[in-house]
């Protein structure tokens, strides 16, 4: 293999499908299969078609992909939990995997004894484990139910012990997959401050996960799977912005939004994204102003309803919002048809992909005459988290201010 860790041939995994059925189908299905030789095929499910890639040694290559795309598949074949139903693969070294909470644990058994367990199936010998045992105990912080059945444990203390175990193998390769999300923020820290280490080791790494910003800063590659096969693989940042452009569905720059049955007294009717010269677009830019236009319709007289606009990343989870009632806004629902804009001075979003939940509320905000989620979209061109220079979605206004002195230190 001399450069390559990884590398995979026209790899395909096909399921069956087995659907529950009563006792009498099933007894049916089995005397159709004795007397008359009648086999009824089950319905199949193609989980990876034709995977071809290779991975070199000392790569980090993120994977990426819509549940259900195939990535687990793949890593249970890499680290021959399952077989492959057509293709060939190849790994060089010791394999360590994270692939699934509770994976090669026994609930009967002890944390201690599944350590010693875990790290068999991993390939390591018993006084391998002995020396490193209490390493990976103080890695996973669990020294306190040690001789307790992992049975009682969390899944962030599963994954936990886990993650040590996998880590601590010194793997050739390590497999990680999303399961590293359910640790809380100073685990996750610890394992991204674990992964730095290995790449610095040139050990090669898949890691799976749906935060783009671990697959941006992390990465060297990134793979993109698309219903079981390889949508595109390539540099960080393109790739993930390729993926998080699709997975906008298309974007609108003017949303018009159909008639709801439900019955209410005030309707939204469209909402339009504008840039900073005013134009209708949905790409917008970091730091230039950009206004959200909601359309309305008053069916009949409203007192004092409020407007809500809700900013959510590609992967629906809320950046925060505003609304009317915050800055003493009112509406008029005395005339039939109205516009309210929201105008951003300037725009603080990071370069992404964006969507937008618009409400009217009632004058306490406490029930929605209209909601439309998911009523426009963007794009925001700009500084991107793969710079390492700003993270996550918002650049807040800020300043810096620094003060030096050449007072000496006290020293003892």
């Amino acid at each position: 293999m001399h450069d390559f860790d990884i590398r995979l041939d026209r790899v395909s995994k096909i399921y069956s499908l087995h659907r529950a059925s009563s006792l009498r189908d099933e007894a049916v299905r089995l005397a159709r299969r004795l007397f008359l030789g009648h086999n009824t095929p089950r319905e199949r499910c193609t989980a990876l078609s034709g995977i071809s890639f290779e991975v070199r040694r000392g790569e980090t290559i993120g994977l990426i992909g819509s549940n259900g795309a195939g990535k687990s598949t793949l890593l249970k074949i890499l680290s021959r939990v399952t077989v492959p139903t057509s293709g060939r693969f190849w790994t060089s070294g010791r394999v360590g995997a994270l692939i699934e909470i509770g994976a090669g644990f026994h609930p009967d058994l002890t944390g201690r004894e599944n350590v010693f367990l875990n790290g068999a199936i991993l390939g390591m010998r018993h006084a391998e484990i002995e020396a490193k045992f209490d390493h990976i105990v103080a890695f996973a912080e669990v020294e306190k139910f040690l001789d307790t059945p992992i049975k009682y444990y969390s899944s962030g203390m599963l994954v936990r012990l886990g993650f040590a175990v996998a880590c601590h193998i010194d793997p050739e390769i390590l497999l990680v997959d999303e399961v590293l999300a359910v640790g809380d923020a100073a685990f996750q820290a610890k394992c991204l401050n674990k992964l730095a280490e290995l790449k610095a080791q040139q050990k090669t790494i898949i890691l799976v996960s749906h935060v783009m910003t671990n697959i941006l800063q992390d990465s060297t590659r990134v793979l993109w799977i698309d219903r079981g096969t390889i949508r595109a693989l390539g540099e960080p940042e393109r790739i993930v912005e390729e993926y998080l452009a699709s997975a906008q569905h298309g974007i609108a720059e003017v949303s018009v939004l159909p008639e709801t049955s439900a019955p209410s007294p005030i309707r939204i009717c469209d909402v339009t994204i504008r840039d900073s010269w005013s134009r209708v677009s949905s790409v917008l830019e970091h730091g230039r102003p950009a206004t959200i236009e909601v359309g309305y319709r008053a069916l009949s007289a409203v007192s004092d309803p409020v407007i809500a606009i809700e900013f959510h990343d590609v992967r629906h989870h809320p950046l925060g919002g505003l609304t009317t009632r915050l800055d003493g806004i009112k509406l008029d629902a005395t005339r039939e048809h109205g516009v309210v804009r929201l105008v951003l001075l300037p725009l603080l979003f990071t370069r992404g992909a964006y969507s937008v939940n618009v409400a009217i509320h009632d004058a306490r905000i406490q029930r929605y005459l209209d909601f439309r989620p998911g009523s426009a979209t963007f794009t925001v061109e700009g500084p991107g988290i793969a710079s390492r220079e700003v993270s996550g979605h918002v650049v807040y206004p800020h300043r810096w201010e620094i003060e030096t002195s050449d007072t000496a230190r006290d020293t003892e």
